[in-house]
């Protein structure tokens, strides 16, 4: 033991942990009777130990396969029972926890495209945290990103740095005043709605039928077109109306109250009235029902 701690510059405690692992691998026996040992030949001792790990690889290659083919048989149940509550091609989802996990199951599938509109005002930055690492995966893998937000997020600047961050990775945000709805498209496949616009914890609606997600989509060019980059300020039109009045102006017409608005913009109810009072200066007008007669006798409505 010395002798071999002296040529091989080990200490004893390491020759003896050595001589200790080359007989576990079968390639030294010891000699009776004497500290001594019995070299043997590697292909003979360590052949044994390869195919038992050769055993050990194929059993698990052989339990994999075998897990492939109840996970395409347990996909394929689970698949079945999603449309059965439903009709062909739309599946009803119950409650935000269910449209949570179905989302998820929606991103980690899409290759070529997500787009989406966010009306509601800006996310808290708990929430903006927890999109994070599913859209940088969706965008690592190549998937283009879209997304429409109210004018409202520009003055939230936890929102403002998520879009500059989602920019940095390829994503691209826009905004508009108001939003028709809240909708996520993905791949021109398959379009989520909720079950209640006024109320997006009460479930959704994902759609697969084909018609109704290209309609989808051609909306969502539409307002896309009409959005400005998140970063960019929209360019004054002091002759004709703003994207705001326009937005303002059509929920007057619908009859919403200033809470409603409110709800819709994203903004407090002070700043929909200061927003009114402003576009009725613009219009020369003493009441609503005055701003609303000038702005169709205008051509904005």
């Amino acid at each position: 033991m010395t002798d071999i701690a002296r040529q091989t510059g080990l200490t004893e405690t390491g020759v003896r942990a050595a001589l200790d692992r080359l007989t576990e691998l079968s390639l030294l026996h010891s000699a009776a009777g004497a500290e001594s040992f019995i070299p043997v030949s590697p292909e003979i001792g360590i052949a044994p130990l390869l195919q038992r790990i050769e055993a050990e690889i194929d059993e698990q290659r052989a339990r994999l396969s075998r897990d492939r083919a109840t996970l395409a048989t347990l996909a394929s149940d689970y698949a079945s029972l999603r449309f059965q509550a439903g009709s062909e091609g739309v599946e009803r989802l119950d409650g935000v926890d269910a449209v949570r996990i179905r989302l998820h199951e929606i991103s980690q599938k899409a290759s070529s495209s997500v787009r989406a509109f966010m009306p509601g005002g800006a996310l808290s930055t708990a929430a903006l945290d927890a999109c994070k690492p599913l859209d940088e995966q969706t965008l690592a893998r190549g998937v283009h990103m879209q997304t429409v937000y109210l004018d409202s997020v520009r003055n939230d600047q936890a929102t403002v740095e998520y879009a500059s961050w989602f920019s940095s990775l390829g994503g691209r945000t826009r905004t508009l005043p108001s939003l028709p709805m809240r909708l996520i498209l993905c791949d021109r496949s398959a379009a989520v709605l909720p079950l209640d616009q006024d109320s997006s914890q009460a479930g959704a609606y994902v759609i697969h039928l084909k018609s109704v997600v290209a309609a989808l989509n051609e909306l969502f060019d539409l307002i896309w077109d009409r959005a400005t980059p998140l970063g960019e300020s929209a360019a004054p039109d002091l002759d004709g109306p703003s994207e705001r009045d326009l937005a303002l102006l059509k929920m007057l017409e619908e009859g919403l109250t200033d809470e409603g608005i409110s709800r819709k913009l994203g903004v407090s109810i002070r700043t929909v009235r200061r927003v009114m009072s402003d576009l009725m200066k613009r219009l020369d007008a003493q009441s609503r029902f005055q701003a609303g007669a000038e702005a169709v006798r205008r051509g904005w409505i």
